[in-house]
């Protein structure tokens, strides 16, 4: 694996609740089979994660999977944050729950960044994904944010808004580029929505509308640029992948068939070779702060058992942000983090993904198609989809 560049090696992900006000059609939260939970991450549990994560970090995400403002501790949080003088601290969040108390001790703290989710400017279709939220509580949520900043001359936190794309919102995307640049948005990153088992959404994969896709995309490009919006736009979906049939279901990865969301050409062999994954992955590798040179071609397995951690609100420790295994790999509120970190089940994780050993839930994993289309990992064992013939039931 590639050498750690400095000691503030990790990226962090907290989660200091398990809960949040929506239950937006793409998301775990609807599915029929979640249950919230109602444990929180107190004051001291908060601390004691702190004090050994914060100064190891460079990134630090203060949400990941649950609502960040339905947290009564993210102000002291935020305070831990700036006190370990974390470089990078960041949280998403649906802004429903924004007042302008959090927005003061946002910008008191000098958050740098502030990335808010929302996946149309159209109020019913917002509704109809973002269920029970309404267009006009976000909005005016939303414009707290801007006017706070006015008011306390702060040029921090930028913002961000990400968008999860979809048949329902695919249309939009130019008019939504414009239309949250003026109301100061810095950055707007686009995602390929994951499909989800048991949510009845495989309808919204926007890889059975490939084309519609990649064309939208490409104007987004040319909107961003005038309106001076700097956007992440995913990779090409591959134009002939839903030749075959309409994808209907996510299968799992031994049941075969198919391939993960790809490049526009859409062949397994060539994919390695394009200039657009491999500034992609150099990319990555630079977020990481991992010490390699830049790369034409990338083999290698996921790096996140080395250089992430992802705690949750009671304290257990899971090594990503998509570990469905529901196994924990720790426990702050009894170990140490080199106690977690240097203990077996890290150990085990690593020694699997570096001999591509993949245990159920990597094989399955939601990442690879995400847009992150690393070789050797994403396109081996990855998650596959099974389609419906056209003209069949």
């Amino acid at each position: 694996m590639p050498v750690i560049r400095e000691r503030r090696f990790l990226r962090v992900k907290l989660d200091m609740v398990a809960r949040c006000q929506l239950r937006c059609i793409m998301c775990h939260f609807a599915h029929p089979e979640f249950q919230e939970s109602p444990i929180t991450m107190g004051g001291t549990l908060l601390e004691r994660v702190a004090a050994e994560l914060f100064p190891r970090a460079h990134d630090l995400v203060l949400s990941s999977a649950a609502e960040p403002l339905m947290a009564p501790d993210l102000p002291l949080a935020l305070d831990l944050a700036r006190k370990y003088e974390v470089p990078w601290f960041h949280f998403s969040t649906n802004c429903l729950s924004m007042t302008e108390k959090i927005m003061d001790k946002i910008i008191d703290v000098q958050m740098p960044l502030l990335t808010v989710s929302c996946d149309s400017i159209d109020p019913p279709t917002y509704e109809r994904i973002r269920t029970p939220g309404k267009w006009d509580v976000f909005l005016r949520k939303f414009d707290i944010i801007r006017a706070r900043k006015q008011a306390r001359g702060s040029k921090t936190p930028e913002v961000s808004v990400t968008v999860v794309l979809m048949r329902s919102n695919i249309r939009e995307v130019p008019a939504m580029i414009r239309f949250f640049r003026d109301r100061g948005v810095d950055h707007m990153n686009f995602v390929h929505m994951s499909v989800i088992g048991g949510l009845g959404i495989e309808h919204e994969s926007l890889m059975n509308d490939a084309r519609l896709c990649n064309d939208t995309m490409a104007e987004a490009r040319r909107v961003a640029a005038e309106v001076g919006m700097n956007v992440v736009i995913p990779f090409p979906i591959a134009e002939n992948f839903a030749t075959a049939g309409e994808v209907t279901d996510q299968t799992r990865s031994d049941e075969g068939g198919g391939v993960a969301i790809l490049a526009a050409n859409a062949d397994p062999e060539a994919i390695a070779d394009s200039p657009v994954v491999a500034d992609y992955l150099n990319h990555k590798n630079r977020e990481f702060l991992l010490k390699v040179k830049e790369k034409r071609y990338h083999n290698r397995p996921c790096y996140f058992p080395w250089y992430y951690i992802h705690v949750n609100p009671d304290g257990t420790v899971f090594p990503c942000g998509c570990w469905f295994e529901f196994s924990s790999f720790g426990d702050f509120k009894t170990q140490t983090f080199a106690e977690i970190w240097t203990g077996p089940k890290f150990k085990e994780l690593r020694r699997q993904l570096y001999h591509m050993e993949l245990r159920d839930v990597c094989a399955n994993c939601t990442v690879a198609n995400m847009g992150r289309p690393d070789v050797k990992a994403s396109f081996s064992h990855r998650a596959k989809v099974r389609r419906q013939a056209a003209g069949k039931s």
